[in-house]
């Protein structure tokens, strides 16, 4: 048997004739067998400096620039989803956010809205209602931006790190990243 680097390939004289490539060179029968025929799991095969196969461990996996980004989205999309729940609670969310509002700025005086009376529940009064529901609208507000700020501002550095070569402090940026993302939005809507 014979075996080409270039190639990747075995070839039987025999068979082959003068279609082996140049780089051929002879390989044993234990060889053949240990390396191409039964090789060992999770090793994949290079070469030797005679040309001859051998398996070595694969290289380090090193992840890209945008899958490291995505982490970070994927992880922030999660989190607003934690704090809204689906989008149409998000609107829910919002229309009651404006009827508190306009509600505070008539001094709680008039009409309750019905987004608001629909929170006037459990002793709460139609004010208190009102202001439980700007409070909270305030805080997913701020989780909202620090989510959007701190995961616009972290895929720009994983960005320049892994241009850099700099792939581990890359992957500590995006768990370190996640790990914010995950505590803005604790204690906030569907996370209370």
């Amino acid at each position: 048997m014979l075996y080409s680097k270039s190639t990747g390939g075995i070839y039987d004289p025999a068979i082959h004739g003068v279609s082996i490539p140049v780089d051929a060179v002879a390989m044993s029968a234990e060889r053949y067998n240990s390396v191409i025929a039964n090789p060992v799991p999770g090793k994949i095969r290079s070469h030797d400096a005679e040309g001859l196969p051998i398996l070595i461990d694969p290289p380090a996996y090193v992840p890209t620039a945008d899958e490291l980004c995505q982490r970070i989205d994927t992880a922030a999309d999660a989190a607003r989803r934690a704090v809204a729940g689906d989008p149409l609670r998000a609107v829910e969310y919002d229309r009651a956010r404006l009827a508190a509002e306009q509600f505070a700025a008539a001094d709680y005086l008039g009409e309750v809205p019905a987004m608001v009376a629909a929170w006037a529940i459990n002793g709460r009064t139609p004010q208190q209602a009102a202001d439980s529901i700007l409070a909270e609208a305030a805080a997913y507000t701020n989780a909202l931006e620090l989510l959007r700020s701190t995961r616009l501002a972290a895929k720009e550095q994983i960005r320049t790190l892994i241009a850099a070569g700099e792939v581990e402090q890359a992957q500590q940026l995006t768990d370190q990243t996640i790990a914010t993302i995950e505590a803005a939005v604790a204690g906030i809507g569907n996370n209370a």
